[in-house]
């Protein structure tokens, strides 16, 4: 007869069998985020970039069109400078004891300036024109106000300019007199100024400009029959040679 084991109680608890952990919530997996561009913004970055580019482009190719066909129609010129003859009013030099001389000097010249435009104005600011005998002593400056050419025009503009109780070395004063009262004192002359042009009533500039003219003695500029020569420069960077 077989052998049945005793009913447990109501409330027995087996202590030899290991219980298992009562089941709870699983806890949340957490996955990092992994950010992935949108290929919709990429394009649009793209798209801007490309418009900018083509925008510049053609910008400064309206910018090429245009100053190409402004020159094709109009043909702007640079003005040119003439320096008429030059009068030594008062040229007076004063050795000293002490091996240096005193100048004291007064001279008048002109300046013509001619538009050769058939289409442009030209507008120029304050003019200074600066004298220097023998490329080592000044002779003096002196400048006219702000003036505007037509086209075609030709403008003589008048300078009186002077040295008082200059002091130099006493060969280089004595020397000088002797040249002057010979005429074959070399002149050079320095205009300086700024230059705009006006094409219908539209006013375009102003540029600085330097022009340097000399190489001829004050005979030959009194004669007429040289032209010094002469550099156009501005911008430091356009320069221009010529015998005007």
């Amino acid at each position: 007869m077989a052998d049945h084991g005793l009913k447990k109680p109501p409330g027995f608890r087996d202590t030899t069998t290991p219980s298992k952990p009562p089941l709870g919530p699983k806890k949340p997996v957490v996955r990092k985020a992994i950010y992935q561009p949108k290929k919709e913004r990429r394009n649009c970055c793209r798209g801007c970039c490309c418009c900018f580019t083509c925008f510049i482009f053609l910008f400064f190719l309206l910018i090429i069109a245009f100053f190409g066909i402004f020159y094709a129609w109009y043909q702007p010129k640079i003005p040119i400078f003439r320096f008429k003859p030059i009068e030594f009013n008062r040229f007076v030099v004063t050795p000293k004891s002490d091996g240096t001389a005193i100048i004291n000097s007064q001279i008048t010249f002109r300046v013509e300036v001619k538009n050769p435009n058939s289409n442009i104005k030209i507008y120029y600011g304050e003019t200074k024109v600066s004298i220097t005998a023998d490329q080592e002593t000044e002779l003096g400056s002196a400048s006219v106000p702000e003036f505007t050419q037509r086209i075609h025009n030709i403008t003589l503009l008048k300078f009186t300019a002077g040295l008082d109780n200059r002091i130099v070395d006493s060969t280089v004063g004595i020397k000088l007199k002797e040249r002057v009262k010979n005429k074959k004192v070399v002149l050079n002359a320095e205009v300086k100024t700024k230059i705009g042009i006006g094409v219908f009533n539209v006013k375009i500039g102003m540029l600085p400009v330097n022009v340097n003219c000399g190489g001829l003695s004050l005979k030959e500029i009194n004669d007429g029959n040289s032209s010094p020569k002469c550099s156009f420069n501005t911008l430091r960077w356009y320069n221009y040679n010529s015998n005007f």
